[in-house]
């Protein structure tokens, strides 16, 4: 009884702690994307260490009241989105299961509430958010030509500009279902490794990751990867029509993002193991996002180590 009464108190501060952040991340723009983004944590908590029922419970008592005090549609993407994922992370971290076991886990629950989110948006309210969101992004196109022109830019550099967002954003159309596959594991990781600093703080003792600088992309990813690299070439030149091409747009997209991971790893490896500072590999993966060339180098690394095994750790080169 008095267990039952503890996890109770327990949910109920938890549950208020989770309101909370909802409403420093409405009226606190910056500071609430962080907190978006680690929503789920008191969730995790409740749910690691009183069982998956009080998880939920506090995920629906939270909902609830985010939904009468800031407004239903927020209530229903921070539980459909965050809540769920943070349920499986915290019934996950009970049950004390190997760090990368947790993230297959808690990327998959990531990648079903993304699907959820999206389809309850159109059943229910009848909007795709999809749409929703490029169309901001034209309504900001609109706006950004209007503020050249404002300034005295020529009408030929306008349109230079313009076209080249205009590109960049459909392009973001063609690789979102990929986004949300890359997207999925970095919120589990995100939301595991800061509810494992509290809940170690709490006394709690979780198994580690394998050494950043030991880990690998299974072999087989180089085929998908090459096969993909084959397809787009193709459709892109032939026939950018067909539900090919972004098939094979969004396998290329997933599949570099996890060799460009493997390409940062190779990075810190190389640091350590012939004794350089670790500040090069550090200004190396900073530099992956402002020079294009550079972040070839780290996927093209990360490919080639499937093949070469520069660590030697591979038992074999194409498949394990």
């Amino acid at each position: 009884m008095n267990r039952k009464i503890s996890a109770m108190v327990e949910a109920g501060i938890l549950a208020a702690v989770a309101i909370v952040m909802a409403l420093l991340s409405t009226y606190m723009p910056v500071l609430g994307m962080f907190l978006t983004f680690i929503w789920p944590l008191p969730i995790i908590i409740c749910g690691m260490r009183n069982g998956i029922k009080w998880g939920i419970m506090c995920l629906l008592v939270s909902g609830a009241i985010i939904s009468m005090v800031i407004n239903p549609l927020h209530a229903v993407f921070l539980a459909t989105i965050f809540g769920l994922l943070g349920v499986i992370i915290g019934e996950c971290m009970r049950r004390h299961l190997p760090p990368m076991k947790l993230m297959l886990f808690a990327s998959s629950g990531a990648v079903l509430s993304l699907i959820i989110n999206v389809a309850l948006s159109f059943i229910v309210l009848g909007i795709n958010p999809v749409e929703m969101v490029f169309t901001t992004f034209d309504d900001s196109l609109m706006k950004a030509a209007e503020f050249y022109r404002e300034s005295g830019m020529n009408e030929a550099d306008i349109e230079k500009s313009v076209s080249g967002m205009k590109n960049m954003f459909s392009m973001m159309r063609v690789i979102m279902p990929a986004a949300f596959l890359v997207t999925a594991p970095i919120l589990a990781f995100i939301n595991y490794i800061a509810a494992k600093k509290v809940l170690t703080r709490l006394g709690e003792h979780f198994e580690s990751f394998p050494p950043f600088t030991l880990m690998k992309v299974p072999g087989w990813f180089l085929w998908p990867y090459a096969i993909s690299l084959v397809g787009v070439t193709w459709f892109y030149k032939y026939n950018q029509e067909t539900w090919l091409y972004p098939f094979f747009v969004n396998v290329q997209t997933f599949f570099s993002f996890a060799f460009v991971l493997q390409g940062i790893v190779i990075l810190y490896w190389f640091t350590d193991h012939y004794k350089k500072p670790r500040w090069w590999a550090n200004i190396g993966t900073c530099l992956i996002f402002f020079v294009p060339v550079f972040s070839q180098i780290i996927l093209y690394t990360g490919a080639f180590d499937v093949i070469f095994d520069f660590r030697k750790i591979r038992e074999s080169r194409l498949f394990c």
